[in-house]
């Protein structure tokens, strides 16, 4: 019980001095604290203003001018000129043309050919002809089962076997050969033989002959005469025009503020709250820039 009395008392004691300064002891604190960083910043806040500006625009202007125009006559003048004129006549001419002319006549002449005999005639061959026959002959068998089928013992024992046997027997045979021979024959044919030769003959043939005369032409000629004279002329034309007009144009301009970089230090809890109004100076440094 006592130790419990005496901690109260400790933290009774020690609650009234927990909450003054550090450094003057006092509450609230009486040292001021220092002033927090600013720094200078320059904006660029826009506005408008009214500037005259001027633009052409065009205007169409009417006017009258003497244009000149042209007035053509034609007079006509005859002159004589000479031109070539081309004739052409026949003229019959003797040539002699060479042609050739073929001859053709037949001339006999020995072919010896080989005409073909056929004869056929009988050739007797000799055949070999098989012929099958059976026989028994001993044999050693190696099988377990079955009988012999002349004694009707068993295969072991029994030491006899059925064999098919082949014999060839030559038989005369008769066929029919074709036999083909040739026979040299001297014969006489007609064969053509052509022979060319140039004959001379005389043709009449036309031969054009072009002759050339001048001849004498009257021709007449147009010639332009050409005067000017002026007459009035409606000309519309586009003429540029000045025309001023106002237009709103945004500008900029600098404005210096002051700019807190970081907060003040506070030194005690109750300086916020507490603080004396003789502290205040850090807000009139802040002033200006609203001012500006």
């Amino acid at each position: 019980m006592f130790g419990t009395v005496a901690a109260l008392g400790v933290i009774v004691l020690t609650s009234g001095t927990a909450s003054a300064c550090h450094r003057c002891r006092q509450t609230p604190c009486v040292i001021a604290p220092p002033a927090p960083r600013v720094e200078c910043v320059t904006d660029m806040v826009p506005y408008t203003v009214m500037k005259t500006r001027t633009r052409m625009d065009y205007q169409p202007v009417t006017e009258t001018v003497m244009a000149r125009v042209p007035e053509t006559t034609f007079t006509e003048r005859q002159r004589v000129v000479c031109k070539k004129v081309y004739d052409t006549t026949t003229v019959q001419k003797r040539i002699v043309v060479r042609k050739p002319v073929f001859d053709t006549e037949y001339v006999n002449q020995c072919v010896t050919t080989c005409r073909p005999i056929t004869e056929t005639h009988q050739v007797t061959t000799i055949c070999m002809q098989p012929s099958t026959t059976y026989e028994t002959v001993p044999v050693t068998m190696k099988v377990k089962t079955g009988h012999c089928g002349l004694c009707g013992k068993s295969q072991v024992v029994c030491g006899c076997k059925t064999v098919a046997k082949t014999c060839y027997t030559p038989v005369p045979v008769v066929r029919d050969v074709t036999t083909t021979r040739y026979v040299r024959e001297t014969e006489n044919r007609q064969v053509p033989v052509t022979r060319c030769r140039m004959v001379c003959e005389e043709k009449i043939v036309d031969v054009p002959v072009v002759n050339c005369r001048m001849v004498q032409e009257v021709v007449t000629d147009r010639i332009p005469h050409t005067t000017w004279h002026c007459e009035p002329k409606q000309v519309t034309r586009m003429v540029p025009v000045p025309v001023c007009e106002t237009v709103p144009v945004t500008c900029y301009r600098p404005v210096k503020r002051l700019v807190t970089i970081e907060p003040p230090v506070m030194a005690a809890p109750q300086y916020a709250a507490a603080a004396p109004s003789s502290q205040a100076a850090p807000s009139g440094q802040a002033a200006p820039s609203g001012q500006n």
